[in-house]
C-alpha cells in the first residue's frame, strides 16, 4: 500500500516541478537607465544665434567670384511631442513628433547676388515624425530600431509639395544592458545631421556612474555628460550635430528647385531645473560651427550651386517642458 502512495507523491512532485519550469517567466531587460535626463511630453524651445561673417561662392557663375556677407541673427523655434505607445515587458514603442523652424537673413551684402536675394529673408521648415522600438531579447541583450520621416522645405517648396520635401532616417542597434545603470549598443545610423545623407557606424552609450555623474550618447550624432547638482537641477556639457536637408524653391534662377544642405556642430553647456512637479526649464549656450550651408541642384549634393564658409558664432537656447499632462485615473 505504501509503494503506490509513494509513487503518486513522486509523480505529483515531478509534475509540479515541470509545470513551474514551463510557467516560469523569462527575465527581460528594459530601456530604463537610472539617472537619465527625463523625457518630456511637450517642449517648446527658442534658439538664437549671433551674426556671422560669411563668404560664399556662386559656382554656377562664370567667372566664379568669392563674395562676402553677414548672416544676421538667426532665430529658431522648436515644438516637440513625445508619447510612449507600448510599454510591455516584450515591447517598448515610442512616438516623437516635432517642428523646427529657422529664419536666416543677410546683412550689408557686398554685392546683390542671387544668393543674398534668396537668403534674405529665408524661412526653413522641418516637420518630423519618428518611432523608436526597444525589443528585449533576454535579461542582458536587446535590439533598438529608430525610424524617422521629415517633411522639409522653405515656404514656396512646401506650398508646391512633392517627394523632394521628404527625407528618411533611422538607426538599427544591437545592445547590452547591465542592470539599471548601463546600456551599450552598436549599429548603423542613417542621418542628415551635417546636411547630407550619411550612413555611419553608431555607438549607443548610456551610463550612470554614481549619484552625480552620467553620460548619454549616440555617437557620432550627440553626447551629453550630466552632473546632478541637486535634486532639482542637472548641469550638462557635450555636443550636438544638428542639421538636415530642405527642398528649396525660389523665383531667383538658378536656385529654384534646389536643395539647402544645413549642418552645424554645437559644443554646449546647459542646465535643466524643475519649475514645478511637471514643468521643467532648460537653458543652453555654446558655439555654433557651421560645417555646411550650401545649395545643391541634386539630392546627394554632388553638384553645388552655392558653397559658403560661415565663421563660428555664439548661440543660446531656452526651453519650457511639460513632463506629462496625463490625468490620473479616477478610482471607481
Amino acid at each position: 500500500m505504501k509503494q503506490p502512495i509513494l509513487s503518486m507523491l513522486l509523480l505529483a512532485l515531478s509534475t509540479t516541478l515541470c509545470t513551474a519550469q514551463v510557467n516560469k517567466k523569462k527575465t527581460l531587460c528594459n530601456p530604463l537607465v537610472l539617472g537619465n535626463i527625463p523625457k518630456k511630453q511637450w517642449s517648446i524651445i527658442y534658439d538664437v544665434q549671433a551674426p556671422s561673417n560669411t563668404s560664399f561662392n556662386e559656382l554656377y557663375r562664370f567667372p566664379q567670384d568669392v563674395n562676402s556677407t553677414t548672416l544676421g541673427t538667426t532665430h529658431s523655434t522648436r515644438v516637440q511631442y513625445y508619447k510612449p505607445l507600448i510599454t510591455k515587458a516584450k515591447t517598448y514603442l515610442t512616438l516623437d513628433l516635432g517642428y523646427w523652424g529657422t529664419r536666416y537673413n543677410s546683412v550689408n551684402p557686398t554685392a546683390t547676388t542671387q544668393f543674398t536675394k534668396s537668403i534674405d529673408p529665408t524661412r526653413l521648415h522641418s516637420f518630423t515624425a519618428a518611432t523608436t522600438l526597444f525589443k528585449p531579447l533576454d535579461a542582458k541583450h536587446f535590439v533598438l530600431i529608430n525610424t524617422s520621416v521629415e517633411l522639409n522645405g522653405n515656404g514656396i517648396s512646401l506650398a508646391q509639395l512633392s517627394s523632394r520635401n521628404v527625407i528618411v532616417g533611422g538607426a538599427a542597434i544591437y545592445g547590452w544592458k547591465d542592470g539599471f545603470k548601463s546600456m551599450i549598443g552598436v549599429g548603423v545610423l542613417r542621418a542628415y545631421r551635417l546636411g547630407r545623407v550619411i550612413h555611419v557606424p553608431a555607438l549607443l552609450y548610456n551610463r550612470t556612474y554614481n549619484k552625480q555623474w552620467g553620460i548619454e550618447a549616440l555617437l557620432p550624432a550627440r553626447a551629453t555628460i550630466r552632473y546632478n547638482a541637486s535634486k532639482k537641477t542637472i548641469l550638462t556639457t557635450g555636443y550636438d550635430l544638428e542639421g538636415t536637408q530642405y527642398a528649396f524653391n525660389t523665383s531667383n534662377v538658378p536656385l529654384t528647385s534646389s536643395y539647402v544642405q544645413r549642418g552645424e556642430i554645437k559644443p554646449k553647456l546647459g542646465l535643466e531645473t524643475y519649475v514645478s512637479k511637471k514643468l521643467r526649464f532648460t537653458a543652453q549656450t555654446g558655439v555654433r560651427i557651421m560645417s555646411r550651408l550650401n545649395w545643391a541642384s541634386d539630392y546627394v549634393g554632388n553638384n553645388l550651386l552655392v558653397e559658403t564658409n560661415a565663421k563660428p558664432s555664439l548661440y543660446a537656447t531656452i526651453g519650457l517642458h511639460v513632463l506629462s499632462v496625463t490625468k490620473p485615473k479616477q478610482k471607481k
